[in-house]
């Protein structure tokens, strides 16, 4: 008797320790998930102010248009990679999904739009992929673009989920004739498919990115000013 009494005991306490970690997961989720709404509301007005933001750059110096959407954007992806990641219901994160791929590609445009007024050379890639269930390397590739970036910053880089059921996703792939074989790269305005290295991107990159042209140092302009007299 006394050992059932022991082994019931211990029941309760697994049951009563597996409850409260359930309950605990679904308090997280259930703050990360109104997280998520309210950025999706953000991302609305967001998108709907985006032009207006292009209006008031056009008028500011080409020193003061580094940032743009930049910060909204990120915050917005960090929400839906934990959603991706967590949420087995994925349909809940769509619609946030569809309004942070148009936020995206505003923010595509007014970056060549920006580089061009400012005769900048920004490089730009797009990212397609698929969920990790159906697409190991995209996995693999984000880590290394994630290293991409973290050796060149200036780099401006958009990530899209190629299935979601968006006009704007499908305008994207059919203007860069992504194939179905993901992950899929749009560098600089040329399409790559396939996964690709840290060292195969950077051969992609320009060599005005990769390799910058030095500047001439004080020593070596010195000489050339004697040399033409």
């Amino acid at each position: 008797m006394k050992g059932f009494r022991k082994y019931f005991i211990v029941l309760i306490i697994t049951i009563s320790v597996f409850i409260a970690a359930w309950l605990f997961s679904v308090y997280i989720n259930d703050r990360k998930l109104a997280e998520i709404k309210e950025a999706q509301n953000q991302a609305t007005v967001d998108v709907l102010s985006s032009e207006t933001q292009f209006d008031l750059l056009q008028e500011a110096s080409c020193q003061d248009t580094s940032n743009y959407l930049s910060s909204e954007i990120s915050d917005l992806a960090d929400k839906i990679t934990y959603g991706e990641q967590n949420f087995g219901d994925q349909t809940q994160l769509a619609l946030l999904k569809q309004q942070y791929s148009v936020l995206e590609v505003k923010d595509f445009l007014l970056t060549k739009r920006i580089a061009e007024r400012c005769k900048q050379n920004t490089v730009t890639i797009l990212y397609f992929y698929a969920n990790k269930d159906i697409c190991q390397d995209c996995v693999n590739q984000g880590y290394a673009l994630d290293a991409l970036r973290q050796q060149y910053p200036s780099i401006r880089l958009y990530s899209f989920d190629a299935h979601l059921d968006s006009s704007t996703i499908r305008a994207l792939l059919s203007i860069y004739k992504i194939p179905s074989t993901l992950p899929s790269l749009v560098i600089d305005g040329k399409t790559y498919s396939g996964f690709m290295s840290v060292d195969a991107l950077k051969k992609a990159l320009p060599t005005t990115l990769t390799n910058p042209p030095k500047a001439a140092t004080a020593t070596t302009a010195v000489k050339k000013a004697a040399t033409s007299k």
